[in-house]
């Protein structure tokens, strides 16, 4: 048996250490004249009108102030909440809201209003602050 030694032609390290370093890609560069393919505009809640708002658009701001970190969870529960079928106003009354659909407008300064008064009158604190800040969030 025979053995020979295995020795490197200088062609080979030179293929080994181009395969090793880096090559330098070009830098992307945007160009002037690119646009955004879509924006979302922003909105504020001063521009809103909140005394005539589809539920539908009310839960949408509720979810952008809330990923944006401008309101807190429990008060985009109460903004984002499905209107009940029939709800009570601070007076006693009983209001039929099974009209009211994801694109009908619908008054929710007062509806929120109504619904903090009842929940001081019958001592839930808790809640009448919560849809207090959820108040002054449709206020603007």
């Amino acid at each position: 048996m025979e053995i020979t030694s295995l020795s490197w032609s200088g062609s080979l390290l030179q293929q080994e250490k181009a395969r090793d370093t880096r090559m330098e890609r070009p830098q992307f560069t945007v160009r002037a004249e690119a646009r955004p393919v879509f924006e979302v505009p922003e909105t504020t809640v001063s521009d809103v009108d909140f005394s005539a708002m589809s539920p539908r658009l009310l839960r949408e701001i509720a979810l952008q102030k809330y990923v944006a970190g401008d309101i807190q969870q429990d008060i985009y529960i109460a903004l984002a909440q499905e209107l009940p079928m029939e709800a009570a106003d601070s007076a006693g009354n009983v209001i039929d809201l099974s009209m009211v659909t994801d694109d009908t407008a619908f008054d929710f300064q007062a509806y929120f209003r109504d619904q903090r008064d009842l929940a001081a009158a019958l001592g839930d604190d808790e809640r009448a602050s919560t849809l207090n800040a959820a108040l002054e969030f449709v206020k603007g």
